[in-house]
């Protein structure tokens, strides 16, 4: 299966004729250490079931848990450069994690048109991301078309 930057190294230009509900998505990613180091500089998390192997196992946990907004991080590339790429305003992301996820785990994103609203610029976007044919998280994406 395709990474995203495979499928778009460019943010796709879709208008909203462009969009029927149906349409989607789907692409391979791979979470590693150094994308929960960089992640937890960035967001300043740095709870250690992040970053802290030992204290992770102590709690029941593999080891180290990769943040949920960096799988987030991920449906913002999804919205951002292919479903709708460029034009996408996001609007509302309802996400919710039903699994951890680790460094080196394969993780399969994908992205369903689930409505279009012609007279408003919006679209809803199902995503769901899977790991082992199970389901690690999967919410609602609410974007607006910018002309």
């Amino acid at each position: 299966m395709p990474l995203l930057q495979d499928i778009a190294p460019e943010a796709q230009d879709l208008q909203l004729s462009d969009i029927t509900v149906g349409d989607s998505v789907r692409f391979d990613w791979t979470a590693k250490v150094g994308m929960i180091d960089a992640f937890a500089d960035i967001s300043g998390d740095r709870n250690p079931l992040h970053m802290d192997a030992g204290y992770a196992e102590n709690n029941g946990f593999e080891g180290r848990i990769v943040h949920g907004f960096l799988l987030g991080a991920q449906v913002s590339g999804l919205i951002g450069m292919v479903l709708p790429g460029r034009r996408c305003m996001l609007l509302e992301e309802k996400l919710s994690f039903h699994l951890p996820v680790y460094a080196d785990d394969q993780i399969v994103f994908h992205g369903t048109v689930k409505d279009v609203h012609e007279e408003l610029l919006v679209i809803t976007v199902k995503v769901s991301a899977t790991k082992d044919d199970s389901t690690v998280m999967k919410g609602t994406i609410t974007c607006r078309l910018l002309s």
